[in-house]
């Protein structure tokens, strides 16, 4: 089975943040065939839009200097024209299962911290609904 660590629970779909406000964070992530397809609106500190995807692709109001990459290894990234990452995607074989991480800092539109994830998974304050 494929499941993503968030807010110490191993889930097969979420949603964090606030996805009916068009202009705000969200975080969303489903396993399609046994693969993580993540969905999202990221802003900065300073509560400004910086990127989003829709099903691992980058959306058309994303400026050109962020870029969505496949690493060597088989994970995703959110980078910028400087090269810092803004976004990862790690999956990893636990136990028989696939556990997706998701690592960065993920602020809303008012530039409070919505989310971080990290090795230990995404810590939420914001929103949640798992599935």
């Amino acid at each position: 089975m494929h499941y993503f660590d968030v807010a110490t629970n191993f889930v097969q779909r979420f949603i964090i943040g606030y996805k009916s406000e068009p202009d705000n964070f969200y975080l969303e992530g489903e396993t399609v065939h046994d693969a993580p397809v993540i969905s999202c609106r990221v802003y900065d500190p300073k509560g400004q839009f910086i990127y989003g995807l829709h099903k691992n692709n980058l959306t058309s109001d994303t400026p050109s200097r962020y870029r969505f990459m496949l690493t060597k290894e088989g994970w995703h990234r959110v980078i910028d024209d400087k090269g810092n990452e803004l976004l990862r995607i790690e999956t990893i074989e636990e136990e028989r299962n696939r556990i997706t991480r998701i690592y960065g800092e993920f602020f809303d539109n008012q530039g409070k911290l919505a989310a971080r994830g990290d090795e230990h998974g995404l810590s939420v304050n914001c929103p949640l609904k798992l599935g």
